[in-house]
């Protein structure tokens, strides 16, 4: 895919006004160094006068440095979903090493980003809704801002960098231009969203479902804020597969009289396998990349006709109540489009199980839900929509579905059989990577015999290309030893390494951003530890000293999938208690 040219001249025309953006974050940084001079350590005091004076002296090499990594970067992010369909899905590519050192600057972008985030999160939200707009989404489905913070925090790395000092006095000068910085891009994101609005761009919407109570009168539709969300009665047949309606006989035929047109209508309203079966057949028509509003209006269409067809008021309350809970959950702007596609299909088979046991919903355990949140979860193991990796996937499990649509499935086991499977897939995509990693393993595990012989630090460690990794930033707030401690953030790190297996996915900040990572390899040492990014064909090369300075400070947690279920009824009750 190549960038929409809208959002390719946004882009550039803000990178027009970057040397100027960077210019006063200095002077604001220089400012506030000085105001703050008298509250700090005298060895902080040391470290900033050098800054001052380097900053001086090198503003605009600093200036030039920022802008440069502010394009490069930017670029990237747009080049990113390009990048990821031509990387080959096998291999190891662009493989670093990653050390303790490494971490210390992660720290500081994190906080830089964080600043952002925090100080212009109204300012954000308005940029996504124009830049989804950007590129014709017109629903927000995910962040397309190519300068998101992420972005910023290197470009700040990059003019911290150019600084004629050691590594101690450039992330001083991160710490103390961060919130600075932040404050500019603030004003920056505001300016962009004027800009584009005196353009005449119109704005993409957060899309919100408006959920009634579940006594609601019979036929009555849920109010979506959208122009196009269906507005038929209910009484209207939903178009089948070669014209054929939903409804199993149609619209009663015209009699002469009205109990007789009654009593046709009564005969040809269908039952709920019947209404449930015709709208699986629609759905799978869609495939895994149907429209999203067509699946919308087929979903609200199929709730009218199972309320319409139900002769027991429970029943009719257990068919709102899940609506409610799938609407919940395809409202999720974490959940891809196409992985909602996915999760949606899993309607009417919960419909089918909720009617024979209610108690389907307090169980958030059932192997329905943990199916769905496993499914969820590859598309974030999975490279970015397009790519040839990630539309295996979904064929994949398109075809899983489609067996459990058609088979009726009713019964625990067979949803368990298809998580199952889902798993198996998992495993030997692990196995391919792996296996295709194999040369470049042998050498990793030469150069972790030596470090634990006491070698000299390696420079060339033969097929390993160990390049200067310049960010592992990550979500890290200034009261890191105030969290409590979890499987995520262990008070022991060497003990929490040591029960990882290959296979499992992590959550790590890695070259910018949150990735989620699979432990490819450890050495027989586990002094070197191989990570494999789950959306792209990058490694990295970590050491295990920088893995646990990575868990003292939160860089990197255990993968867990989300469950989907329970979310959405919290969101649910909270709407029905308002």
């Amino acid at each position: 895919m190549t960038t929409p040219a809208p959002l390719q001249r946004f882009v550039d025309d803000e990178l027009m006004r970057a040397p100027l953006l960077a210019d006063q974050a200095i002077e604001e940084t220089l400012l506030a160094i000085k105001r703050d001079a008298n509250g700090m350590s005298a060895r902080e005091r040391l470290l900033v006068g050098d800054v001052l004076r380097a900053l001086n002296n090198n503003r605009p090499l600093v200036v030039r440095e920022f802008v440069r990594g502010l394009k490069e970067n930017a670029q990237r992010e747009l080049d990113q979903a390009e990048v990821a369909r031509l990387t080959p899905p096998s291999g190891i590519g662009g493989l670093s090493l990653v050390d303790e050192n490494q971490v210390e600057v992660d720290v500081e972008i994190s906080r830089a980003i964080e600043a952002i985030r925090s100080v212009a999160e109204h300012e954000l939200r308005e940029v996504m809704s124009y830049t989804s707009a950007l590129v014709g989404d017109m629903d927000v489905a995910r962040d397309y801002n190519p300068l998101r913070p992420e972005v910023i925090g290197r470009a700040l790395w990059e003019a911290a960098r150019a600084l004629p000092l050691q590594q101690a006095y450039q992330l001083a000068f991160m710490r103390h231009a961060c919130l600075p910085l932040a404050q500019l891009m603030r004003k920056a994101y505001a300016g962009a969203c004027a800009r584009l609005e005196a353009m005449g761009v119109v704005p993409a919407v957060y899309r919100t479902i408006i959920v009634f109570g579940s006594q609601r009168s019979r036929g009555q539709q849920d109010a979506f804020f959208d122009p196009q969300a269906n507005r038929t009665g209910s009484t209207t047949p939903l178009p089948g597969i070669g014209g054929r309606p939903l409804t199993a006989g149609g619209p009663p035929a015209p009699g002469p009289a009205a109990s007789a047109a009654g009593a046709a209508s009564a005969a040809a309203r269908p039952s709920l396998d019947q209404v449930l079966t015709r709208t699986d057949e629609l759905l799978r028509g869609l495939g895994t990349d149907g429209d999203r509003h067509q699946r919308e209006t087929l979903r609200n269409l199929q709730r009218q006709q199972l309320v319409d067809s139900a002769d027991k008021a429970a029943d009719r309350e257990l068919i709102e109540l899940i609506s409610q809970l799938f609407d919940t959950l395809l409202g999720d702007r974490r959940l891809a489009s196409d992985m909602q596609n996915l999760v949606s299909r899993l309607q009417s088979p919960a419909l089918r199980l909720a009617l024979r046991d209610p108690s389907l919903l307090d169980n958030h355990a059932h192997p329905l839900w943990l199916l769905m949140d496993r499914i969820a979860l590859q598309g974030e193991l999975h490279p970015p929509p397009g790519d040839p990796e990630r539309t295996r996937m979904l064929r994949f499990i398109h075809g899983l579905l489609d067996t459990l649509v058609a088979e009726q499935a009713r019964d625990a086991d067979a949803f368990r059989w298809a998580r199952e499977r889902v798993l198996a897939y998992e495993r030997s995509r692990f196995e391919q990577r792996r296996g295709a990693a194999e040369a470049e393993l042998h050498s990793l595990q030469a150069l972790e015999d030596q470090a634990v012989a006491g070698g000299p630090p390696p420079t060339s460690p033969g097929a390993l290309d160990v390049g200067h990794l310049d960010t592992v930033p990550a979500d890290l707030l200034d009261d890191l030893s105030a969290a409590g401690p979890g499987e995520g953030h262990p008070n022991d790190g060497a003990q929490w390494l040591m029960n990882r297996r290959s296979g499992e996915w992590v959550h790590m900040f890695m070259q910018g951003s949150w990735v989620n990572a699979q432990l490819l390899w450890y050495g027989r040492h586990r002094e070197y530890w191989l990570f494999g990014d789950g959306a792209s064909a990058n490694t990295w090369a970590v050491r295990r000293g920088a893995l646990e300075r990575m868990l003292d400070v939160q860089l990197l947690t255990a993968l867990t999938p989300r469950s989907l279920i329970r979310e959405a009824a919290g969101r649910v009750l909270r709407k029905l208690g308002d």
